[in-house]
């Protein structure tokens, strides 16, 4: 979107009224089109191995010479191809994560996470008139098929600011402390962590199916395995002792889960924390005003379309939820993402 579509009148403070700005709205779903389109076709696997023409992008991949030069000029105001006297070449963010066969590609999660995507998206009229989802997919079994094909790409967009959130956070109350990571995923918040500090145990908890076939084989991969141990099960109900953990990882779990769910998962949280210890939150965390960052409340639509009570929440209703569940202190932490990682301390 071009600068002066999103400007605003200096002396009113009110939007500006072109009305180009309704047309880039109406056709962003392309940019969308453009790069699934690409990865369809295996656009960036031939440009591994250096620049190359259109021509010879042509003959890589078996489109048309009419249609692929225009896909090809489209990817480079998105940053994902660079063109200089007629050829192409990857960027730093298509060839780290585009390129098949390459460590931290995320094509076919991107792909898959759209498919499903459309789905929901496509009824958002029907529930916002409704209130209900298109499909509840926190539910277990819907989870269990859900979330696996969305792990790598989480594991991937998640592992910097995983990192950030670990070297800010120092335990106060062990040497060796006990972090446990909730409904965990690919457990990259954990694993993270226990990087950063080779004396902290890990507690994995999730569905048994996402612990045994997605987690399993991720804490083995980073080489943290020895530390860790699987609770699976819902958190309210999984089989963890009182006042037995030194910190509480809650990565993106509460915009699922909904204002009631969550708050009992507070309230489980203070129960299982030593004096002394942590709750981390990793969320999408709207202003108070509720009117950014638009990441934040885009995201409560889908949450919308996609759970049963769902939606995203403001830093003062956190506070407001971690002081009626117990916590003392509330502070931020800056991970370099959409959100700050809410830290509350049991005083």
């Amino acid at each position: 979107m071009s600068a002066s579509a999103t400007s605003t009148h200096a002396d009113s403070g009110q939007p500006a009224t072109d009305p180009a700005t309704l047309m880039q709205i109406q056709f962003s779903f392309a940019a969308s089109r453009i790069l699934l389109t690409a990865l369809e076709l295996d656009v960036f696997y031939p440009l591994a191995s250096g620049t190359k023409t259109a021509a010879e992008l042509v003959d890589a991949t078996g489109c048309s010479a009419r249609g692929l030069p225009m896909l090809l000029d489209a990817l480079v105001p998105l940053g994902l191809l660079n063109k200089r006297d007629d050829r192409y070449a990857l960027t730093p963010l298509s060839e780290s994560y585009l390129v098949k066969g390459k460590p931290e590609y995320i094509g076919s999660a991107l792909v898959q996470a759209h498919t499903s995507l459309l789905k929901s998206w496509d009824q958002l009229g029907d529930s916002i008139r409704t209130g209900k989802p298109y499909a509840a997919v926190e539910e277990q079994k819907a989870a269990e098929e859900f979330f696996p094909a969305l792990v790598r790409w989480l594991h991937v967009s998640n592992a910097e600011p995983a990192r950030r959130l670990a070297e800010a956070l120092r335990p106060r109350t062990a040497t060796n402390p006990v972090v446990l990571d909730v409904a965990c995923g690919s457990g990259i918040w954990g694993i993270r962590f226990a990087q950063a500090h080779p004396g902290a145990r890990v507690i994995a908890n999730d569905y048994p199916k996402v612990l045994e076939t997605v987690t399993r084989g991720y804490v083995e991969r980073e080489g943290v395995a020895s530390r860790y141990r699987f609770a699976p099960g819902d958190i309210k109900r999984a089989q963890i002792p009182r006042e037995s953990c030194d910190l509480i990882l809650l990565g993106n779990i509460v915009h699922s889960e909904g204002e009631t769910a969550s708050r009992a998962i507070f309230r489980k949280s203070f129960e299982l924390l030593k004096p002394g210890g942590q709750v981390a939150i990793i969320d999408m965390v709207p202003n108070d005003e509720r009117t950014g960052p638009p990441f934040a409340l885009v995201f409560a639509l889908n949450m919308l379309v996609n759970t049963a009570t769902g939606s995203t929440y403001t830093l003062p209703e956190y506070r407001a939820w971690l002081s009626e569940a117990g916590f003392g202190e509330v502070t931020t932490v800056d991970v370099a993402s959409h959100s700050p990682v809410i830290v509350a301390l049991k005083s």
